[in-house]
């Protein structure tokens, strides 16, 4: 299996787990990583951005990876009758994103193919550029592939 393989595994899983709590995030578009499909505002997008060998297994990872994961968090200051009020709907977001990752059983229990061990906040970057809102939340997680 290869670094490709573990990273549209995760992807998958996120799409599915998000999927399963879809309420958590009423009205936003949630899409995966590299994809050709046209995006909306407010949206998610969940990117598995590298993957590599579990430093604990040295040479010989047998199939276990530590990830890193970028969930991107977008919305516009027109989502709500103020700016004040978008930006306050923004962050909820972004809090329901967390809440949505800190369920590691739940998230777990979504994962489409081999393990998930561990996922766990990195990062929270927030920014603004010409009325849209947006985070990058990093995770880090450590998995494995399905036995051979």
């Amino acid at each position: 299996m290869t670094t490709y393989g573990i990273r549209t595994i995760t992807e998958q899983s996120l799409a599915a787990w998000f999927a399963t709590n879809a309420a958590m995030l009423p009205g936003v578009q949630v899409n995966i990583g590299q994809t050709g499909e046209i995006r909306s505002i407010p949206s998610v997008i969940l990117y598995a951005e590298g993957a590599d060998a579990h430093p604990n297994f040295g040479g010989r990872p047998v199939g276990n990876f530590e990830l890193s994961i970028k969930i991107y968090v977008y919305s516009s200051a027109d989502d709500a009758p103020t700016e004040a009020e978008a930006l306050a709907l923004h962050r909820s977001r972004v809090e329901n994103v967390q809440a949505i990752m800190q369920d590691l059983p739940g998230l777990q229990a979504a994962w489409t193919q081999g393990s998930l061990y561990h996922a766990w906040l990195r990062s929270d970057e927030e920014g603004v550029a010409a009325r849209r809102y947006g985070n990058v939340l990093t995770y880090a997680a450590a998995a494995v592939f399905p036995p051979a």
